[in-house]
């Protein structure tokens, strides 16, 4: 049984990722600059802002790979919405607070060098005002010591879409040691950083 979920939920989200990439072509005009620095195989985090409810399918349609996404768990409460996620690879998490089944899921995908992808703002920010990054997905990436991938998307008039992929990097210097609250956050400041240098590729000054 396990195995034709995994069979059925690869068709379902191949299924997905053509209809969105159709989509996004044809109605929003969207444009993708940096596909090179995808990585092909091995553990990856993709990290991207967070202004709209188009962003899981953007960034999933701008990957060669399949990517299992954490979502707020209110979207798993609807007995459909929950089989569909599950089925395609995206799991729950509980905002506000510490969510160990959710942060082992994610560690588990990265140990078996599939690709994560976290909205480190953790909601949704106004375009322009980007926020900061949430503890849990700075540990992610500082335990899982996967490289991560920034992202930056802009929406033109809430129509065109404009996607830049940035180098992929780590963050070295926090990991194999007990980090303290303060260099977690300047871990998260560094994601944040990179992810606004994306948004800066497309218009420059974004956030000032």
């Amino acid at each position: 049984m396990n195995k034709l979920r995994q069979v059925l939920g690869k068709v379902l989200y191949w299924l997905a990722y053509s209809i969105f990439n159709i989509y996004f072509l044809v109605v929003h005009r969207w444009q993708v600059v940096g596909k090179e620095n995808r990585l092909t195989k091995g553990p990856l985090i993709v990290m991207s802002n967070h202004v709209s409810n188009l962003d899981p399918p953007v960034v999933g349609c701008i990957m060669n790979r399949q990517v299992h996404f954490m979502a707020k768990k209110e979207l798993f409460e609807n007995p459909v919405s929950r089989w569909v996620f599950n089925t395609i690879g995206t799991f729950p998490v509980k905002r506000g607070k510490p969510d160990r089944k959710a942060l082992r899921q994610a560690f588990s995908i990265l140990k078996q060098e599939k690709v994560l992808g976290v909205f480190p703002e953790g909601t949704r920010h106004r375009q322009g005002k980007p926020g900061k990054a949430r503890l849990g997905a700075v540990m992610i990436a500082l335990r899982s010591e996967a490289p991560i991938l920034p992202v930056g998307i802009r929406y033109d008039d809430g129509k065109k879409i404009r996607v830049s992929i940035g180098e992929p990097f780590t963050l070295d210097e926090y990991y194999g040691r007990k980090v303290t609250r303060e260099e977690m956050k300047e871990a998260g400041q560094i994601i944040m950083d990179r992810i606004i240098q994306q948004l800066n590729n497309i218009e420059p000054g974004y956030g000032k």
